[in-house]
């Protein structure tokens, strides 16, 4: 446990890793501060901006809420209206969360920004609108509730991991290479405790950190979502919450999902740059690695990508391109499987349209290939550095 501490001390008292926190905290502040104040809601003719435009969403659809009918959709329709462009100054007028719903699912118009609109003149019953094909693919009623400023949330949350995975680049690379950069390892071999507690503390240092740090971003980011917007939302489905691309499912159990795989992609994060803090002696080299080897799948994808168009536009015979998808089949999981796009919030959408729906399926293969990645990396980081003593 001494060790533990001393390990774990070491690697947050760097000025660096405070002000990267700190910064990182008031940067992700800004911006779901200027989401909120971008909130805009009319109810009855007031006019409410920011904090109070969600309270006013919220409030308003309380007396909504639960599973959508027709006579609820003609009911606001009848209510609120529908929100229009104004021809003078070309701002949208009368919009509220629940007009704006009706217009958008279950309307003969649309209402997507200023410059994408189509006036509405009547409500269309749920089996002749867009809701329907949602309602015949889950075969379940459509639960309505207020789901207004959680849209962002994903994309939010993606950009705090992205911000906390350079952190834990920065941070956990100087593991094993500050030892060997400033000679202090073989000491470190001799003390009493000996090179397996020391490296059992090592691990687990970096580890508390790189989970601490998830878990922090995770639980007050929740939080603060929250409490502005409510938690009605989670019971409503992910395509309505996010957009048509996510996958048919609630929106709380798309969180499970994206929460579990980022957890996973920090957990490979911290033991991909372990294992390349052991095998280089200067902290330098080992951040450049770590930061190399996490940012590589960025240029795969787009070369695996290019490598499907120019297959589906050859002419081949259908037995060779199954074989070809085959082949690059596993190379597509690795990639997803990488610490980059563990975190990202688009991963379990376009994993949901290569499979044609079968997410579960393919969360699965992707944590697994995760996971074998973040045991090889951690085991190759131990032997590695056992190695290096020896010589």
């Amino acid at each position: 446990m001494r060790l533990y501490k001393i390990e774990l001390y070491k690697l947050c008292r760097k000025k660096l890793f405070s002000a990267g926190l700190v910064c990182i905290i008031a940067f992700l502040l800004l911006v779901f501060l200027q989401h909120l104040n971008s909130a805009v809601s009319t109810v009855n003719g007031t006019k409410y901006r920011g904090y109070e435009a969600v309270m006013a969403d919220r409030q308003i659809t309380e007396e909504f809420k639960g599973t959508l009918t027709d006579k609820k959709l003609q009911l606001i329709a009848d209510k609120y209206g529908f929100p229009q462009i104004s021809e003078q100054s070309g701002e949208i007028t009368n919009e509220n969360f629940l007009n704006r719903f009706v217009m958008n699912y279950a309307s003969d118009g649309y209402l997507h920004d200023r410059n994408d609109y189509q006036a509405a003149t009547k409500v269309l019953p749920l089996a002749d609108s867009q809701l329907s094909e949602v309602h015949d693919f889950t075969g379940e009623d459509i639960y309505l509730a207020c789901f207004t400023g959680w849209d962002s949330y994903r994309e939010w949350y993606y950009m705090c991991l992205l911000l906390v995975s350079i952190l834990i680049l920065y941070s956990v690379a100087t593991v094993f290479s500050a030892e060997e950069q400033t000679g202090t390892k073989p000491l470190l071999f001799t003390t009493q405790e000996g090179p397996a507690k020391d490296m059992a503390a090592k691990f687990a240092a970096a580890y508390t950190l790189s989970i601490g740090l998830w878990a922090v971003i995770t639980l007050s980011g929740l939080l603060l979502y929250g409490m502005v917007y409510g938690w009605d939302s989670f019971s409503c489905l992910s395509t309505l919450v996010s957009g048509w691309n996510e996958p048919l499912i609630p929106f709380g159990t798309l969180l499970v999902q994206t929460y579990a795989l980022s957890l996973l992609g920090i957990l490979e994060l911290c033991a991909l740059t372990l294992c390349m803090s052991a095998c280089f002696h200067s902290a330098f080299h080992s951040v450049s690695a770590a930061g190399a080897c996490w940012g590589l799948p960025l240029l795969v994808l787009p070369l695996l990508h290019g490598i499907y168009r120019v297959l589906l536009a050859s002419s081949l015979e259908a037995s060779t391109l199954t074989l070809w998808g085959r082949i690059l089949f596993p190379v597509h999981i690795l990639v997803y499987a990488s610490p980059f796009f563990m975190i990202n919030h688009n991963t379990i959408s376009e994993l949901d349209a290569l499979t044609s729906g079968r997410t579960g399926r393919m969360i699965w293969i992707t944590a697994v290939s995760a996971a074998i990645v973040t045991v090889l990396c951690a085991v190759t980081a131990y032997y590695k550095y056992r190695k290096v003593r020896i010589k």
